[in-house]
């Protein structure tokens, strides 16, 4: 059969010689795998999405027992997934629908799965498409309610007004109501999210999705300059480390992963100070803190001011990406996990609502530090920030690093 050929269920010749052309292929070693990967690409674009659920298809019955699934099948998959997800149009959606989510059924393969499938269509398909495509009732297309979960997330994060789509507001509110583990997050940008939106004239490969160190990196700029006068002033300040097991675990949130799954290290502190430290005098007291990151007798800290949407652009960049080992929480588990951070960093009560954690983030002071010490590892995994808390007795600081 010719490429570009468009297989039709009402020709069953055709269709059931392009069945066998298929498993011919699956079965033919490396270089016929590599073949069917590049007629994926060809198929896609010239819109025979048949022949891509016919594909799907027989990778779904291979991982169900009939047949053999190697590693180059899962490859197939993915390659499969992401030209659909990146088609426009309601066509190529419905296709992807129609395929396996993964070649290994339930469990934590699956799972990863779809937040990888939610975050790829959030790029690559419009919303009008998405409500009608994913969320509106379609005979033989049924998506699982942990994908759309995950995907009405995704939107949000795109900047997409979810309120405004009755099914999706729908949807949403159906979480709330049956606990679902992404339900606490709003179906807005929150203030501090707003850094996450594309600016106007950005290039087309612009994104939010930096790695963190690389976010946060200022070693062009001096820092904050610490002057006799403010070590004066700030020596008032006596901070004593008061960090709990609970606080240190809420803060390392979104870099969990990186030591769960691979070389990371994580340092979560909190202290406290009888006297308020001023904002303008925060880097001397800072500069005397004994933190894990920056053992005593090393460099001293430059540390720079800076917003609460950098700061949590730099938390949920590290929770999105995968760690040097280890697997992506992609947008909407990222944004779950950057909240629980923040709430940690800000001294929020683990069950409290984000809309109260996000106005805490904006009475307090945040800067960024330079990860400049042995203890970091320097690779393409640091980050280190640190937050003076309203009323100025309370400060907190994250650092994690990670390598390969």
């Amino acid at each position: 059969m010719s490429a570009g050929t468009i297989v039709r269920h009402s020709d069953s010749t055709m269709y059931g010689d392009t069945t066998r052309r298929i498993e011919e292929l699956l079965d033919g070693g490396f270089s016929a795998v590599c073949a069917l990967g590049e007629e994926i690409r060809h198929r896609v674009s010239s819109g025979d999405f048949e022949w891509t659920t016919l594909l799907g298809a027989e990778l779904a019955r291979r991982a169900a027992g009939g047949g053999e699934v190697s590693s180059e099948h899962v490859l197939l998959l993915d390659r499969l997934q992401t030209a659909l997800a990146a088609t426009e149009g309601q066509q190529s959606l419905r296709a992807l629908l129609c395929l396996p989510v993964s070649v290994q059924a339930g469990g934590p393969a699956q799972t990863r799965a779809e937040r990888r499938l939610a975050h790829l269509v959030a790029l690559g398909h419009g919303p009008a498409d998405i409500v009608a495509a994913v969320f509106g009732e379609q005979l033989g297309i049924a998506a699982s309610d942990e994908f759309k979960a995950c995907l009405l997330q995704e939107l949000v994060l795109r900047g997409v007004a979810v309120p405004e789509h009755p099914v999706l507001r729908s949807f949403g509110e159906a979480l709330v109501a049956e606990g679902h583990p992404l339900a606490p997050l709003p179906l807005d940008l929150l203030p501090a999210e707003r850094a996450l939106l594309r600016p106007p004239h950005a290039p087309p490969e612009w994104t939010w999705a930096l790695p963190p160190a690389a976010v946060e990196k200022q070693s062009d700029q001096p820092g904050l300059r610490v002057s006799p006068e403010m070590r004066r002033r700030g020596g008032a300040a006596d901070p004593a480390e008061i960090t709990v097991a609970e606080s240190a675990e809420a803060m390392s949130t979104a870099v969990r992963h990186w030591v769960e799954e691979s070389n990371g290290r994580v340092a979560a502190q909190e202290f406290w100070s009888a006297s308020a430290v001023s904002p303008d005098d925060f880097a001397a007291v800072f500069e005397r803190l004994p933190l894990t990151a920056w053992p005593a007798g090393e460099t001293r800290v430059r540390l720079h001011p800076a917003s609460s949407g950098r700061v949590l652009r730099v938390l949920l960049t590290a929770a999105v990406r995968s760690p040097a080992y280890g697997n992506a929480r992609f947008g909407a588990y990222g944004r779950l996990a950057a909240w629980r951070s923040l709430g940690g960093l800000v001294g929020a009560a683990p069950d409290a609502p984000i809309g109260h954690t996000a106005r805490l983030v904006e009475q307090a002071h945040w800067f960024v530090a330079d990860p400049s010490s042995d203890w970091f590892c320097l690779v393409a995994w640091d980050l280190a920030v640190a937050v003076l808390r309203a009323g100025g007795q309370e400060i907190a600081v994250l650092a994690a690093t990670d390598t390969d």
